[in-house]
Formats: C-alpha cells, sequence, structure tokens
C-alpha cells in the first residue's frame, strides 16, 4: 500500500523521499510494506517507476511480513 509521508509512521515503511515524482505519484508518500492491498487487474494501471534497490528493500520486507518465521530462521 502507498500512502501519504504525513500519516503516522509503521513499522516497515519505506519512505519514496524525492522519488515520488518518478513513481508517478502527487505528492511525498510511503510504501506501507505490512499493508496489502488487492485490487481487480483491469482497475490497475502503472504511473511510474521504482528503481531495483527500492523494490528489493519493499520486496524484502514484505516478505519478512508474510513470513516473519522463515527470517529468523534464516538468522541462526
Amino acid at each position: 500500500m502507498i500512502t501519504s509521508v504525513d500519516n503516522r509512521r509503521w513499522p516497515g515503511d519505506v519512505n519514496l523521499e524525492g522519488r515520488y515524482t518518478d513513481a508517478g505519484l502527487p505528492a511525498p508518500s510511503i510504501i506501507r510494506t505490512a499493508k496489502i492491498a488487492s485490487i481487480e487487474s483491469a482497475h490497475a494501471g502503472s504511473i511510474g517507476n521504482f528503481d531495483k534497490d527500492m523494490l528489493g528493500q519493499v520486496l524484502n520486507l514484505v516478505n519478512n511480513n508474510i513470513s516473519p518465521e522463515s527470517t529468523a530462521n534464516d538468522q541462526d
């Protein structure tokens, strides 16, 4: 989920900082990795891009939220 930086921060939020315009967003935003929204593909479209580093960071955090026990086991 993507939301305004004006909202209270949650653990796992990724701040887009000055890159929100590259993502096609009209205002400073954060990616809330702890909250996933599901929509019909007919209602989705691309408005911008994230660089590979940010995408990797977001996917890692989403994976940690989905399967936190596997992350704990990987650190042993």
